[in-house]
This record gives structure tokens, C-alpha cells and sequence, in this order.
């Protein structure tokens, strides 16, 4: 059940991350890593195992490269300009510093 939990969070983080970081242009994605962050650091907290934190982190990847690629419509949710690469580096940069932090 805790793998579970801990790939809902890290889910709903990247959705949330992925949908936050285009609304408010300049700081979206620095808000957007800053709650990535304390979410997975949060469930490692909870939990006590980096196991927990690496299995959030691959769902928030898993959606963020879901929302990068071009949909049925042709739609895209992150798009390839400076909003959304400052996303995926300070995005990225905040998972592996929360997995690398200690539980």
C-alpha cells in the first residue's frame, strides 16, 4: 500500500507540476519544482525509505514525459520553450536532490 501512496503523490505532483508551471510564466516552474520537492521529500519523511521516494519520482517522470509528447490532437501540455525546459531542469534537479536527501 505504501508503493501505491507513493506513486499517487508522485503522480498528482506532476500533474500538478505539468498544469502550474505554464499558468503563471515567470515563477511557474520554479513553484512547480519547490512542490515536487517537498512532496517527494515529504514521503520519504513519511515512510522512512528512499525506495518510496524512487518509485514517486519515476511516476512524476512518467507524467511529465506523458505530457511532453504530442497527444491524438496534437496537443502538447509542455511545450519545447523556456517555460517548459526551465521546468524539466528545475523539476528534475529538485527530484534527484529530494531522493538524494536522507529519510
Amino acid at each position: 500500500m505504501k508503493y501505491v501512496f507513493s506513486i499517487f503523490i508522485g503522480a498528482a505532483t506532476g500533474a500538478c507540476a505539468v498544469l502550474l508551471h505554464s499558468a503563471f510564466a515567470p515563477v511557474g516552474p520554479v513553484v512547480a519544482s519547490l512542490g515536487t520537492f517537498i512532496a517527494i521529500w515529504s514521503v520519504g519523511r513519511k515512510f522512512g525509505k528512499r525506495i518510496y521516494k524512487i518509485c514517486s519520482a519515476v511516476s512524476w517522470i512518467y507524467i511529465f514525459w506523458k505530457a511532453s509528447i504530442l497527444g491524438a490532437g496534437g496537443e502538447l501540455l509542455v511545450q519545447g520553450d523556456n517555460v517548459g525546459s526551465a521546468l524539466l531542469f528545475f523539476g528534475f534537479t529538485a527530484l534527484v536532490i529530494a531522493v538524494a536527501l536522507p529519510a
